[in-house]
């Protein structure tokens, strides 16, 4: 082939290869179209094209077109090519090698020249051709090697463009992504201050995070810092599955910025298996092991990867909740850890990258802003309940201390002349037939003056302030002399007594006298409280109060209990539910506990209520109530 032809040839195969690599939309593509048309060359019996690429390995290391169909032969040039390729590659200069053996073969190339495909100081790999010159079995001529070096600048060209390439395509979709990570945390902001219920907003936290069209992770945990205790304290977990109690159809849409969030699904997600879980765990801050502690203690977001796994990590995290692949990131506000969020994917064990960890981070700073303005808002609302609660407490005290002054001198005029008719009708009966009928009627006067007296005994008992006579007692001999006196009217009642008490209690201070007043008066609330007969149980412990030594002792009657709206109201002076009766009973009760320094309450159990008080063993003189003088 003569010069003029040669050149023809190659421009041909030139505008060829262009028009390859313009039509090329992979590595792969443009690898093997290139290979196999570079082989076209004249004098050419192989071509090798290694490629690099940077960032991403390249799905093949070599693409190899050879002429030769001789197995041993291919392994030979393929090992020449790749001994030769790298010392190209590392020294960044193009080689021509020749020969390839001493020995003279038909079938092997006469040379090899490998070249860099290299622009712009970047290194893509290499490109390598096999064959000689026209001239004989001589090595590449200067005319194919320049032939050879335009043919790898356009390859190189070609690569660099499928690097740019892909790179804006990672770039456009890492945007893509972080616009709607953006537009999805704006969303997601608008609903978490759609609530000011910390309860609700800890449901609606993990609940966005697991939501497919919000965080769209698997499973989402929420531990809250105790730093009194120096302890995390499971609070909540959410699943896929639970997710749909809270959020059934996903994200509310834009313009409905408020999510409903009934206490039903609230409660179907606490009691969910994997949330029970979750509420069990108690973990230590201090615990070098739990990436959960760290991240409080750290105030910053950790990643666990399936290596630091394998490669021994123990977390309770794992152990426990079967966690793998998982993010702990800690919300904070105000420079300090309010709880710690922990979020994996499950079973599906996809992995949590960087670009969804700056999401959690994102996320989270808003969760934190949004809880603690619902904890600031929920105890500025308890201190003006409780200011205000405080407030009707003072005003009903003055009211009633009005309202004792009045009943007290009202009782003491009605009491003289009450005095006198029952008197006389005691006398009447004394001297009338008991089968007449005045006898009747001076029966029924002297029994309603007798309950009135009781009454006007209990108002003016309750105006008085009384001293209380301190001595050293038994309170299991003050029990037993009050449950002697009221035996016989529990059995007429037909009530069953039941008593759990410890054998031996310590010897207490205090005015025993008073405290059996006290004693008949749970008694006969509890008997009042069973009309139809039932069981009364009394039970005896030791505790403690304000960490000191105290007994407890517990009236549980099967009443059927005290109504909730009335509960609050039950040891208010003259509050009564029954026809008979002052409303004193309790009050009185009250104040002769609050004098022994002791507390009294009640609640309501499965059968009835429960009455409790609870008495020190030794009182505190310094502290004592200044109605209760120490007596000898």
């Amino acid at each position: 082939m003569d010069s003029t032809n040669r050149r023809l040839a190659q421009l041909t195969l030139l505008t060829q290869l262009g028009q390859a690599l313009n039509a090329a939309n992979s590595l792969h593509s443009l690898c093997t179209v290139t290979s196999q048309l570079l082989l076209d060359c004249e004098q050419v019996t192989g071509v090798i094209i290694r490629p690099r690429l940077y960032g991403n390995p390249p799905p093949r290391n070599c693409y190899c077109q050879l002429e030769s169909t001789d197995p041993a032969l291919r392994i030979f040039l393929q090992q020449q090519d790749c001994q030769l390729s790298n010392q190209v590659l590392h020294q960044g200069k193009q080689r021509l090698y020749y020969p390839l053996s001493n020995v003279r073969h038909e079938q092997l190339p006469a040379s090899i020249y490998s070249l860099p495909l290299r622009i712009h100081d970047r290194n893509f790999g290499t490109l390598s051709f096999f064959g000689g010159s026209p001239n004989g079995h001589l090595p590449f001529d200067e005319e194919q090697i320049q032939f050879f070096q335009t043919c790898a600048f356009q390859i190189a060209q070609a690569f660099e463009q499928l690097v740019t390439v892909a790179r804006l395509r990672q770039v456009s979709a890492s945007d893509f992504r972080r616009l709607q990570d953006l537009s999805l945390l704006y969303r997601i902001t608008q609903l978490l201050h759609s609530t000011l219920s910390p309860n609700e907003l800890l449901h609606l936290i993990l609940s966005l995070l697991v939501s497919p069209d919000g965080g769209s992770f698997h499973r989402a945990m929420l531990f809250m810092v105790n730093p009194r205790s120096g302890t995390m304290q499971g609070i909540l977990g959410v699943t896929r599955e639970s997710v749909r109690w809270l959020l059934p159809d996903g994200l509310p849409p834009v313009g409905e910025p408020a999510v409903n969030i009934p206490e039903e699904a609230q409660q179907a997600q606490r009691e969910d298996p994997f949330s029970r879980k979750v509420m069990q765990q108690r973990i230590d801050i201090a615990n070098n092991n739990s990436c959960l502690a760290i991240a409080a203690r750290e105030k910053k977001a950790m990643l666990i990867t399936r290596e630091q796994i394998h490669a021994g990590l123990v977390d309770p995290l794992c152990e426990k909740l079967h966690s793998g692949h998982h993010a702990t990131i800690p919300l904070l506000s105000r420079g300090r850890t309010l709880s710690v969020l922990a979020v994996d994917n499950g079973d599906s064990g996809e992995a949590i990258d960087a670009e969804r960890l700056r999401f959690l981070e994102m996320f989270a700073g808003q969760a934190g802003i949004a809880l603690d303005n619902a904890q600031l808002l929920q105890r500025v609302e308890t201190a003006h309940r409780n200011l205000r609660e405080t407030q009707e407490q003072l005003l009903q005290k003055e009211k009633l201390a009005t309202i004792g002054e009045m009943s007290a001198s009202i009782a003491h005029e009605l009491k003289n002349p009450l005095v006198s008719v029952g008197g006389f009708a005691r006398r009447l009966t004394k001297s009338l037939d008991e089968q007449s009928p005045s006898y009747k009627y001076a029966d029924i006067i002297q029994q309603e003056s007798e309950r009135l007296e009781k009454m006007l005994d209990n108002i003016l008992s309750f105006s008085k302030q009384h001293l209380l006579c301190i001595r050293e007692y038994r309170l299991e001999q003050v029990l037993d002399r009050t449950l002697v006196m009221e035996a016989e009217k529990l059995q007429r009642a037909n009530i069953e007594l039941q008593l759990d008490l410890i054998d031996e209690l310590p010897q207490m201070q205090g005015d025993a006298e008073q405290l059996e007043q006290v004693f008949i008066n749970l008694i006969t609330n509890a008997k009042q409280a069973m009309n139809e007969g039932g069981i009364l149980q009394i039970k005896s412990s030791m505790s403690r109060l304000r960490g000191e030594p105290a007994v407890r002792i517990e009236f549980h009657d099967s009443g059927g209990g005290i109504p909730p709206k009335l509960m609050r109201n039950i040891f208010n002076p003259f509050f009564t539910t029954k026809e008979e009766g002052t409303g004193l009973g309790l009050p009185i009760s009250h104040r002769i506990i609050e004098h022994h320094q002791g507390e009294i309450e009640a609640i309501n159990t499965a059968s009835g209520a429960c009455f409790s008080v609870i008495l020190p063993v030794r009182l505190n003189q310094i502290s004592a109530d200044p109605v209760g003088q120490m007596l000898g």
